[in-house]
């Protein structure tokens, strides 16, 4: 049976495919609907002797687990690395959906990694307690900012706690405003207890993990970090080293250099952002509880600012994990 490589340019609505044969001779093209009929009607068109590749973009995971049982392979590319969609002049969903069959014949296609489907379980409950949680601090900067209008600053480090909940129940405020600020406190009360429903969900789907086990004994951490940190990290040894591992966090800083020219920006933020929110979080933990750490935060405060500085402890704990995680070692401080 002959090789036959499809690239396929997925969209919210429609997914673009290029058909190739082993030269490189366009065999087919055309399109289906990203829902689940016209998908399955696609699946059942392909057999073994065909390699699919797509971009991990939308629902790519669940486009993948329904190709995955009818073609030869199924193939996932890392889109930044796909430089010659990015930089061509001629940029269509055809021509995209051609080259990535054509880098998936030539062998030249930069593969992603892809998790587990054990693993993108717990990431799912891991991203959702992320956005949770980002909406509770959304409701919490709103009520801050409703006393702000009128004239009232609460010194309290939770606005939702009862101490603060004692204060606005007797503050004279307009009725408007004070709708609006209890409405906002019981969006609060209820996302605290999805999050806690969550809390105990991945504290139940932690246990026994090894990696969970070493990223625990990193001052400061906690359980919930620590699962997150090893839901979005997966295997560690698909990276070849530790500057690799720190590049995929996205906390390293952007290098453009050309000629004599050289300019270096502010981070990539490229990768998850649920991993790196979890580094700095941590980072600011460890700041106070680990010396090396404590003197590093200082170190570059004194010539930057504390976001910087937090950022740099950061991509230092991502180092010290990845030397962790390879070795199969707690935390020492020899590490930082």
């Amino acid at each position: 049976m002959s090789k036959r490589f499809v690239g396929i340019d997925v969209h919210k609505k429609l997914c673009v495919f290029t058909e190739l044969d082993g030269v490189g001779n366009v065999i087919g093209k055309g399109s289906f609907r990203n829902e689940i009929v016209e998908v399955s009607d696609f699946a059942n068109k392909l057999h073994g002797g065909v390699h699919l590749v797509l971009e991990p973009v939308l629902n790519y995971l669940w486009l993948l687990d329904q190709f995955e049982p009818y073609a030869g392979s199924v193939h996932v590319a890392t889109p930044y690395k796909v430089r010659v969609i990015a930089e061509s002049k001629c940029k269509t969903d055809s021509y995209d959906s051609r080259v990535l069959a054509d880098l998936l014949r030539t062998n030249f296609l930069p593969e992603s990694w892809v998790p587990p489907k054990e693993l993108r379980s717990l990431r799912t409950t891991v991203r959702q307690r992320y956005h949770l949680v980002k909406t509770m601090v959304g409701f919490k900067n709103r009520v801050r900012y409703l006393l702000f209008t009128q004239g009232v600053h609460l010194r309290v480090s939770d606005i939702s706690c009862v101490k603060a909940g004692e204060a606005i129940s007797g503050l004279c405020l307009p009725d408007a405003t004070r709708r609006s600020i209890v409405q906002c406190l019981e969006t609060i009360e209820v996302l605290k207890g999805s999050i806690k429903e969550l809390d105990d969900r991945l504290e139940e789907g932690s246990e026994g993990v090894v990696e969970i086990e070493l990223l625990k004994t990193i001052p400061g951490i906690g359980q919930i970090w620590s699962v997150t940190i090893y839901a979005e990290v997966g295997d560690i040894s698909r990276f070849s080293s530790r500057k690799a591992f720190a590049s995929y966090t996205g906390l390293v800083p952007s290098v453009r250099c050309s000629g004599e020219s050289c300019y270096r920006g502010g981070i990539t933020r490229l990768g998850s952002k649920a991993l790196r929110h979890a580094l700095v979080e941590v980072a600011i933990r460890a700041i106070g509880e680990v010396p090396s750490l404590n003197r590093m935060y200082n170190r570059v405060l004194y010539r930057s600012n504390v976001q910087k500085a937090r950022v740099a402890v950061a991509r230092k704990l991502a180092v010290i994990i990845y030397a962790m995680l390879t070795k199969n070692e707690p935390f020492r401080l020899e590490l930082a």
